[in-house]
Order: structure tokens, then C-alpha cells, then sequence
């Protein structure tokens, strides 16, 4: 019984505090007097009796007797003085005891009176036990009546309520309420056989709301990601959004805006979490939320949903069968997008097209993530067993097979193979080009020059049958899954996974015209492309992705075999063929557009556009550089050899007996290596390399070095002469070891021009290969980029081919150069008798020059007009250069051949020397003043010995000892001195002359 009693107040707070207290004890104490008094009471009498029981004696029981006594005494005393201290207190507790008392007392009695009336109840029942059974039971049964037919009230309400909720896009709410129906219909109302078409007609609107999600969700995760990409793009690319009116409609809408996504983010939050739908809020204003925000939002609902109808594992499916289809129908809405708003005419069209596919696929992979997170958590909330989500690496396989279709089309490759395989191949044997250059009348030899079919750049069997098996499945994956009817009038191709057994072909749309090269353009951003889907499907280094085998695949076997590296060999065939490749040159439209001052040999031309298209594709196509560079070294040693055949087929005589005695003095390696050393070779060749950068030389405009001063010109221009007049002997040259056309001259100067610019270029091609490439290199894929660096030893190669074909052009000018000389001696030295005869003439033809002569100044005119026409200036002044010097000296050692001297042949050589001299004036700008010596010399000839030797002593010698000796015999013989002992008189005195005076000039 709860002690009730109200708190009295006794004045103080302590006292009352004690007071109740003392209250409380004293209720505790009595509650229990009962027990606390057998209990403590028989327990101390217990002890008593026990130890008067064990007691022997009386005395110790009186000893027993005064402590108990004295005990209770001082219990007493104890007792007395706790009455006397809280007498007060006891007071005031004992009337309060009385009250408790009394109404415990009270309580049992009324508590026994309800025993009694509930025992006389129980037995009134059990009286009518049966009677009251019935009636519960019947009241249970109508219970459950009332709740079924509220259930199937319900169930009439629900396909109302689930279009409602579809049309409102509630699908979390119309799935619920789609599955707790068939889970009633299934469950408790399974066996009510009335409700069986309802039950159908709910199997069939679940179907189609299973449909209508999977539409919505194709439709957030391809359509929706692949709009906003394209938005974003067109916004990054277009300045025509009108800014001010953005930021009027933000600021308009900012809060109701901040409001709704702050709704959405709190509805994923508990989306996340066993959440109660009816309490969940509706999000009816989907136009205010973010783009992400709502695909976020409605992909979980729409995942949630999946789940609820436990459509989870075919769903999944659904979607995996559907990505490749998907796919194909954003790549067919943007071109079409493209292709309407007119972006197509700016730039390259297919760059872009790709550049906003690769950004959309992005974006679409983005959205499968989030879709496959959101799989995996509704996955473990609905403990679904079946097959496990996809991945990104499945999504990423089917991008490429789409890109890979993509670039089918635009690369035109079907029908690419369709011409290769009706084109029959070239097995016609290519002649030798020598025979089209030496002029023999030995038949030629029919053989095959080169091949290709060995190079490094065709690919191996196995590429080829990878390539095709590739393009089988490229064709089989072309095909698309026809989309079939839809529901709710939704886009396009959104169920193409439902119906798979029907299928129609895919169309082509195209946003510019298929060509083969479009690869150039398009390669690098796919490489770019191709290095992030690899990162995307982690790929070790060495496993390239599917779209990298089908990108290097069609590379190499198709538009580098088939294209560019065909077109070289057919260059090559061609270039074999024609007999005239060496004789038509560029049309001064193609000097103009050069920026050359000379014309080139068109051959060289187009081996060099060759050459600089391969430049580009390098440039383009950086991993097969090395492919390229084989392929070109192939083209140019190919090259060098029709070059080297077309040089040996000018210089080349009819007869094996007979040489060109310029090339033959070339072959002389000390002649060769004389010329090279001379200073105007190396001053050439330095202001060659000079003007490699600064193309606009005109003639007049070259000097020499500076360092070599007029003497030393002087100087290198005797040694040179001295050189070839010593090589030459006393032999003549004949007609045939001359060339005598001036066209075969002009060749040899045409092809000199063209191998020197050639080798320009291919030098300059081979050092741009050293510098890093250019064209957006550093988004090229690690394992390609290994590749670009080219090998040392192809740069090699090449710089060893544009050395072959400068030394060719070097070979062609000293040719030139010492042609002009050999013709010199050819013309002004002959034998004895004919030049004896030759000066003597009429006094007619005293005013005239030698017929040889006029004939050797004729030819220098014309060599002269012909060289300003194919060379350069300061190259025609080199070979013309020095030339009077080596004229001078045949005149003056034509002397050695005279058997008397008289006025008629001094004035002829003299006529000679002045032709000459004009005629070179003419040619090199410049005063030839070498040629005043023999004049000088034949001017002495008229003199007496004695005269000559006087102006020895006044003039100083300007002639060699050998010279002056032939002059004192020839003045001698003309004179009719015949006297020996005089003859070695003036011998010695000229001796004595040319030790004691110094010599003026040059001795020539």
C-alpha cells in the first residue's frame, strides 16, 4: 500500500525534514513489525536458550543472567534518551500512524469485497460459456468480411490511382500501390475467384509500367545526358546567348529554385534510407531543379521502382542488350542536330561531330554510374538474386563498336574493299631506267626495279585477317533492334531490348562525304578519345582497346598500303617509265608558287610533294612515323638511282672505248679533291647553305669572301689551270670527248639545280625530324607516344640520302666546270700541224680571230645563256670564273707549237686573246685581265732578243722561264739568229734576269 499521507509543517524546514523522516522509518518499521519481531525476537531468544542450555554451572549462567541484564539496561538507557530527544517528534508521528493505519485497513477490505464479486462473476459465466463462444465467433467473422470487402474496395480504386500516379510521374507511389494489390490478390484474396480479371488487368498494367520506367530511365540516361552535353557544347561555342535576359529569368526564379532542389536533395537522402513513402514528398516541380540533380532524383526513383515490381535482373539486362542501340540513336540525333543548325559549314564537320559524341558518351557513362550505384543499393535492399550489373568496361566495348561504326561510314572502308577486291594488281615489269639514258643499241633488260611486298609498312597475315574479322563483326553490328511500338508517345528507339526479334538495318546519315583521308584530320582527337577509354576500362600497357586494333589496323592495311604507300611506288613506276622524265621541267606558274628563281626538274617536284605529303601525314599520323620514314627511304633510294641512271645516260658515251674527258678528270680523285679544297668551292658552297634561308639572290648580287683578296684569286685561279694543263699532257681532245650539245649541258645543269634543292629539302625533312612534333602530340596515348620518337638511325639514313643527292649536284657542277675548260682545250689546243696551219691565213682574215676561236667564244655565249637560264648566279659565275687564266695559258703554250713567229700570227693570237677576253668580260661582269698576258707574250715575240730582255729588266717577268726561253727562240728564229754560242748568251742573261729580279704579277 503507497504510504499517502500529506507532509506536515512543523515550524523549521530542518525540523519538518526530521519529522518526516521519523514518519517514513516508522511506517517502514511497522509495515513489517510483524516479521521484524518473530524474526529478531526468535532469534535472540534462540541464543539465549542455547547458551543457558550450554551452560555447566550456575555461575555461569548468573554470569549469562548480569550480562543480559546489563545489556538491556543500557538499551533501556538508550531508549529513554532517544524518547526524551524525540519526544516531540513521536508526537506528532503517532496520530499520522493512527491515519495510515486506518486507511490501509480500510483498502483490504475493499479489495477482498472485489475478489468476492469477481469470483460470483466467474461463476455466473461459466454458467453461459457456449452461448457467449457462438457469439464471439460470429463477431470474428463478420470482422473479417468487413476488411475483405474494404480490401477489394480498395483494389477497384487501384488501376485508377496508377494512371493518376503515372500521368503525375509519381512512380515510386503507382509501383507501390501496384504491388501491394497483386500481394493482396496473391495473398489473402488468392483463392476469391471473382477477382480474377482484376488480377489480370494489374499483371498487365504492372507490365507496362515496368515499360513506361524503362523508357524514362533510356530516356535520363541517353537522351537527357546526351542533350545537355550537346547544350553545353553549343553554349561553350556560341556567343548569341543573351546574358542579361539568363540572369533576369535566374534572379526571378532563384528561390523558388533553391527551394525545390533543396526538397530533392532531402527526398534522395531518404531515398537512401528505409523511408515511408506516404509521408515522403512529392516533387511536382521537376522544370526547377538542376540538370543533374533531377537525373539524380529520377533515376533512383526510377530504380526504386525496379525494385518494388522485381523487375531488378531484367531490367539490368534489358538495359546491357539496349547500350549498343542506344548508342547508334544519340549518334543519329546529333548528326541530324548538327546537320540542322548549320554548324556543319565551320571547320571540319566530322571533328566536331566526334568531338560532341565523345562528350556525350562521357556523359551517358557518367549517368550509368549513378544507375549502377543506385542498382547495387536497391539490390541489397530488396535482396535480389540474379545476374550481377553490368560494369563500365561493358558500356565502354559498345561505345567503341559504335565509334568503330561510325568511322566505318566515314572512311569510306566497304567500298574501299569493294575496289580493292575488283582491281587486279600491277604485274607488269618495270624496265630498267638505264636503258632509257645510255644510247646503246643493246636491248634492254626486262626486270622489276623494286618491290614492296617485302617492306616493314605491309602488315603481317595476321592484321589483315584480324582487319577482316573485325569488319565482319562491324557489319553483323550494324544491324539494329527495331524499336517496336511505344507507350506514352516516347522517342524513338527507347525499346529496342524489348523486342529483339525484330530487326531492320541500320541507316546511314552523314555529315560530310566518306573519304579515306579524312583520317588525317580525324586521327589525333581519337587517339586523345582512345587514351581516355582506356583509362575509363583500365588497360594494361601492351592491351590496347578494340577501337585502337581497328584504328591501326585500318591505318596500316588499308589507307597506308593500299593508299599513300601505293601511290609512292606508282610515283617511282611512273617517274621509270616515262622516257622524257628528265627533260620536262615546272612551268613558271610552279617557280612562282617555289619561290625559286631557277626551273626544276619536274620529277623532282613530285617526288618532293611525295615527300612533304608524308611530312604531313607524319605530322597527322605521329605513331607510324616510322612506317612513313621506311617507305620514303624506299622512295628515295629508288630515286637516287633513277637519278644516278639519269646522270650516267647524259654523261654516258655511244661506245665503251670512248669517255667524256670533263668526267673522267672528276673520276680522278686528286683532281676531285684539288677542286674541292680551292676557295671559290668552299665560298659556293657556303653561300648555298646561306641561302637556303633567304631564297631572293639575284645575279650581280653574289660576291666573294672577303677574306680572299684579288692575288689570291689570282693565285687559285694559275694553280687550277696549272693542274688541269698538267693532267692533259700532249694529248688533244677530240670531238667525242667533248659534249657538244648545249641541250645535254642544260640537262646536266637542270638536274644539278634539282638535286641541290632536292637535297635541301630532304635535309630539311630530316631535321624537322629531330625537333618535337607538333599537331597536339601531348593528347596522344602513352604507348603511342613512345613511338613517335624517330630512330636515330632512320634520321640517318636520311641524312645520308640528302648528302647522296648533294653530292650528286655537286658531281653535275664540277662536270659543268671542267666541261667548259676541257672544250677550251679542245678548241684552242690541238695538234701541231693544224695549229701551224690554222694561224696562217689571207691578209684578209688579219682583223679577225681564229675559227676555233670564234667557234669556243660562240659556245661560251651559249653556255653562258643556257647556264643563266638553269642556274643559279653565283653557280655560273664559279664555273666561268678562273677560265681566263686557263685561256691565257693554252694561248701562251700554243706558242711551244709555232715553228717561226711573224707580225701576221702575233696579231692573230693577239685578235684570239682580246675575243676571248671579251667574250668572258661579257660572261663574268668583270675585266679578265688574264688574258692582257698573252697578249703581252706575243707582243714580246715582235720584239729582238735583246728588246725582250730589256723589258725583262724594266718590267720585271710576269712569264715562267719555260715561256720566256720559247720566246727568245721564236724571236731568234724570226730574226735569223742562228748563232749557238748567241743563243746560250741570252740564255744565260735571261737566267741572270730572273735571278736577280723579282717577278711583277702572276706567272702564268
Amino acid at each position: 500500500m503507497v504510504f499517502n499521507a500529506r507532509r506536515p509543517s512543523c515550524g523549521s524546514k530542518d525540523d519538518d525534514d526530521t519529522i518526516w523522516l521519523l514518519l517514513l522509518l516508522l511506517h517502514a518499521l511497522f509495515m513489517s513489525y510483524d516479521k521484524l519481531l518473530l524474526s529478531a525476537g526468535c532469534g535472540f531468544l534462540v541464543n539465549v536458550i542455547k547458551s543457558l542450555g550450554f551452560s555447566e554451572t550456575t555461575e555461569e549462567r548468573q554470569k549469562e543472567k548480569q550480562k543480559i541484564e546489563q545489556e538491556f539496561k543500557r538499551s533501556d538507557l538508550r531508549l529513554n534518551e532517544l524518547v526524551s530527544r524525540h519526544d516531540q517528534q513521536l508526537t506528532l508521528v503517532l496520530p499520522l500512524f493512527s491515519q495510515v493505519s486506518t486507511e490501509v485497513t480500510a483498502s483490504r477490505e475493499r479489495i477482498h469485497a472485489v475478489k468476492e464479486n469477481l469470483g460470483a462473476c466467474k461463476r455466473l459465466l461459466q454458467c453461459r460459456r457456449d452461448e457467449l463462444k457462438k457469439m464471439w465467433t460470429d463477431a470474428v467473422q463478420h470482422k473479417y468480411v468487413l476488411e475483405m470487402l474494404e480490401q477489394i474496395q480498395e483494389l477497384r480504386k487501384v488501376p485508377q490511382r496508377v494512371v493518376s500516379y503515372t500521368a503525375k510521374r509519381q512512380y515510386l507511389h503507382a509501383s507501390k500501390a501496384l504491388t501491394d494489390a497483386l500481394a493482396t490478390l496473391n495473398g489473402p484474396l488468392k483463392a476469391v475467384e471473382g477477382l480474377s480479371d482484376l488480377r489480370a488487368d494489374l499483371q498487365t498494367r504492372r507490365q507496362q509500367l515496368y515499360q513506361r520506367l524503362h523508357e524514362e530511365l533510356v530516356s535520363q540516361v541517353y537522351t537527357n545526358s546526351a542533350n545537355e552535353a550537346f547544350s553545353t557544347f553549343q553554349r561553350s561555342n556560341s556567343s548569341r546567348l543573351n546574358s542579361s535576359f539568363t540572369r533576369g529569368i535566374g534572379a526571378r526564379r532563384s528561390t523558388d529554385r533553391i527551394e525545390a532542389n533543396a526538397r530533392v536533395r532531402k527526398a534522395l537522402a531518404e531515398m537512401a534510407q528505409n523511408f515511408d513513402l506516404d509521408k515522403a514528398e512529392v516533387i511536382e516541380d521537376a522544370d526547377l531543379i538542376y540538370p543533374e540533380l533531377s537525373m539524380s532524383y529520377f533515376v533512383a526513383i526510377i530504380v526504386e521502382s525496379f525494385g518494388m515490381l522485381h523487375k531488378v535482373p531484367d531490367s539490368l539486362e534489358t538495359l546491357r542488350v539496349q547500350i549498343q542501340t542506344e548508342l547508334l540513336n544519340v549518334v543519329r540525333q546529333t548528326t541530324q542536330q548538327l546537320s540542322l543548325s548549320g554548324a556543319t559549314g565551320e571547320g571540319n564537320p566530322l571533328l566536331m561531330l566526334l568531338e560532341i559524341i565523345f562528350k556525350q558518351f562521357k556523359a551517358i557513362a557518367k549517368t550509368h554510374t549513378l544507375l549502377l550505384k543506385n542498382y547495387l543499393s536497391v539490390g541489397q535492399k530488396y535482396s535480389v538474386v540474379g545476374p550481377q550489373p553490368y560494369d563500365l568496361t561493358d558500356f565502354w566495348a559498345q561505345a567503341q563498336s559504335v565509334l568503330q561504326l561510325l568511322l566505318t561510314d566515314y572512311l569510306d572502308i566497304q567500298n574501299a574493299a569493294s575496289e580493292e577486291s575488283a582491281q587486279t594488281g600491277f604485274s607488269e615489269p618495270t624496265s630498267n631506267i638505264n636503258s632509257y639514258f645510255l644510247r646503246r643499241k643493246v636491248p634492254s633488260t626486262k626486270r622489276s626495279m623494286f618491290k614492296f611486298d617485302k617492306s616493314s609498312h605491309v602488315g603481317g597475315g595476321s592484321n589483315n585477317e584480324s582487319f577482316k574479322e573485325h569488319r565482319r563483326n562491324a557489319s553483323d553490328a550494324s544491324v539494329d533492334d527495331n524499336l517496336g511500338a511505344q507507350l506514352g508517345g516516347s522517342g524513338k528507339g527507347s525499346t529496342s531490348g524489348l523486342f529483339p526479334h525484330e530487326k531492320k538495318q541500320r541507316e546511314k546519315l552523314l555529315i560530310c562525304t566518306p573519304d579515306q583521308n579524312i583520317i588525317t584530320k580525324v586521327y589525333l582527337p581519337l587517339m586523345g578519345y582512345i587514351k581516355e577509354i582506356e583509362n575509363f576500362m583500365k588497360c594494361k600497357p601492351g592491351q590496347p582497346c578494340s577501337l585502337h586494333d581497328f584504328l591501326d589496323n585500318y591505318i596500316k592495311d588499308t589507307f597506308l598500303s593500299k593508299g599513300h604507300n601505293r601511290n609512292l611506288q606508282l610515283t617511282i613506276e611512273s617517274l621509270s617509265k616515262n622516257q622524257d622524265a628528265w627533260r620536262t621541267i615546272i612551268s613558271p606558274e610552279e617557280i612562282k608558287t617555289l619561290n625559286l628563281s631557277r626551273p626544276l626538274l619536274q620529277s623532282t617536284v613530285m617526288v618532293e610533294r611525295r615527300l612533304m605529303e608524308t611530312k604531313n601525314l607524319i605530322q597527322d599520323l605521329p605513331c607510324y612515323s616510322e612506317d612513313l620514314l621506311k617507305m620514303v627511304c624506299a622512295l628515295l633510294k629508288a630515286y637516287r638511282e633513277i637519278c644516278q641512271a639519269a646522270y650516267r645516260g647524259i654523261v654516258q658515251p655511244d661506245s665503251e672505248d670512248k669517255r667524256i674527258y670533263s668526267v673522267a678528270w672528276l673520276k680522278d680523285e686528286d683532281i676531285s679533291r684539288f677542286l674541292k679544297t680551292l676557295p671559290n668551292w668552299t665560298d659556293l658552297k657556303t653561300s648555298s647553305q646561306k641561302s637556303r634561308h633567304n631564297r631572293k639572290l639575284h645575279r650581280g648580287s653574289f660576291e666573294p669572301s672577303e677574306e680572299e683578296s684579288p692575288l689570291q684569286v689570282q693565285q687559285r685561279n694559275v694553280r687550277e689551270a696549272e693542274m688541269l694543263t698538267s693532267n692533259l699532257g700532249e694529248g688533244g681532245i677530240t670531238q667525242q670527248e667533248i659534249l657538244v650539245e648545249i641541250s645535254v649541258l642544260k640537262e646536266l645543269a637542270i638536274l644539278q639545280e634539282s638535286m641541290e634543292w632536292f637535297s635541301c629539302r630532304v635535309s630539311e625533312f630530316a631535321n624537322d625530324l629531330r625537333r618535337p612534333m607538333v599537331n597536339g602530340l601531348n593528347a596522344v596515348s602513352a604507348e603511342c607516344s613512345a613511338d613517335i620518337a624517330v630512330k636515330d638511325g632512320t634520321i640517318k639514313v636520311m641524312t645520308n640520302l640528302a648528302l647522296e643527292f648533294d653530292e650528286l649536284a655537286n658531281t653535275c657542277l664540277l662536270v659543268l666546270h671542267l666541261e667548259v675548260r676541257v672544250q677550251c682545250f679542245h678548241y684552242l689546243r690541238s695538234k701541231s700541224s693544224v695549229r701551224t696551219n690554222s694561224y696562217v691565213g689571207s691578209k684578209d682574215d688579219i682583223l679577225e680571230p681564229d675559227r676555233q676561236v670564234q667557234v669556243l667564244t660562240k659556245r661560251l655565249s651559249e653556255m653562258d645563256e643556257a647556264f643563266s637560264a638553269t642556274l643559279h648566279p653565283r653557280k655560273t659565275r664559279y664555273i666561268f670564273e678562273g677560265l681566263a687564266h686557263l685561256a691565257s695559258r693554252i694561248l701562251i703554250q700554243a706558242s711551244n707549237y709555232l715553228e717561226h713567229i711573224d707580225q701576221i700570227t702575233v696579231q692573230r693570237m693577239c685578235r684570239n686573246s682580246i675575243a676571248l677576253q671579251q667574250t668572258l668580260s661579257n660572261i663574268t661582269a668583270s675585266r679578265e685581265v688574264a688574258l692582257d698576258q698573252a697578249k703581252h707574250f706575243y707582243e714580246l715575240l715582235c720584239m729582238q732578243p735583246d728588246e725582250i730582255l730589256n723589258a725583262l729588266l724594266e718590267r720585271g717577268t710576269q712569264f715562267s722561264e719555260m715561256q720566256l726561253l720559247n720566246a727568245l727562240q721564236l724571236s731568234c728564229k724570226s730574226f735569223g739568229i742562228t748563232d749557238a754560242n748567241q743563243l746560250a748568251s741570252y740564255q744565260q742573261k735571261l737566267s741572270d734576269i730572273l735571278g736577280a729580279k723579282p717577278s711583277k704579277g702572276v706567272v702564268v
